[in-house]
């Protein structure tokens, strides 16, 4: 069976994630497993709490959130809260995972919630697909896709894998979209042999789109507003990618990063299995 870690640190945030995560298991016939990651006591608390006291304490929250994700979803839902740092333990849980998923406080506390955060750092370091789901974005089966993309070639043997599962799961429609910078000369053939969509893809539905833009975030702003996508997709080859996409919503005032649902698809995914194939 697929499983899902869905790391959270009880947030409204991660709880909304945890409830898109539960309502997307039971769609893909996966099971999610809720990681709690608290820090190791200091000295000085230390003396006043005891650590045996402090896992059961987390455990009974994770129980709690469990039970609620098991009454809206019906899906197999297991818990674990550990010690330590964030960013190296979901490292060390996501061997067993096929997917992360997590959620992303809103635009007012962006620059500290995001930039610097565990999502950011989890983006930049993992070896699996990662899908992050904004505060305000609410379960919705993602029939229309939109794949941002260049006309670099991949390297990773697997990295479409978990796209192509996507768009069968769901019958979803994906869009392609190479932003062409104004007077940048890249033919249509090119593009395709780029991210070599067209042989993995042949038995799902997706269309092509190469709008012209100055600059390249802006236009995945303004694609995804215009055809009211459900999901993003982009492959972060340079995380600056990520950051500016983010941050030129908020500059912009766009309900981009709101509600839509971004997957990030590492670059070298190898022979891991890529997600939910």
């Amino acid at each position: 069976m697929k499983t899902i870690l869905v790391p959270t640190d009880f947030s409204k945030a991660a709880i909304n994630a945890a409830e898109y995560a539960a309502h997307f298991a039971k769609d893909v016939k996966a099971k999610l497993i809720l990681l709690h990651v608290y820090p190791v006591p200091t000295p000085v608390t230390e003396i006043v709490i005891n650590k045996e006291e402090l896992q059961k304490e987390h455990e009974s929250h994770l129980k709690k959130v469990a039970k609620h994700l098991k009454k809206i979803a019906d899906v197999e839902v297991n818990y674990m809260a550990k010690m330590g740092l964030a960013v190296h333990i979901i490292q060390q849980e996501e061997r067993n995972a096929t997917l992360i998923l997590m959620g992303m406080r809103g635009a007012d506390k962006f620059s500290k919630a995001l930039m610097g955060s565990t999502t950011t750092f989890t983006l930049r370091k993992t070896q699996i697909p990662v899908l992050v789901i904004p505060e305000k974005a609410k379960y919705k089966k993602p029939e229309k896709i939109a794949f941002a993309c260049d006309h670099d070639p991949l390297t990773g043997v697997n990295t479409l894998d978990a796209l192509k599962a996507l768009m069968q799961a769901f019958a979803s429609k994906v869009y392609v979209v190479n932003i062409k910078r104004k007077k940048e000369s890249v033919t249509v053939n090119e593009a395709m042999a780029g991210f070599r969509l067209e042989s993995k893809q042949n038995d799902v539905v997706h269309l092509y789109y190469f709008p012209e833009k100055a600059d390249l975030v802006e236009g995945i702003i303004e694609f995804a507003n215009e055809k009211k996508v459900d999901m993003i997709t982009i492959i972060p080859r340079r995380y600056s990618l990520l950051e500016r996409l983010f941050r030129k919503s908020v500059s912009k005032k766009m309900a981009f990063h709101s509600h839509i649902p971004m997957l990030a698809l590492p670059v070298n995914l190898g022979s891991i299995d890529a997600g939910l194939s």
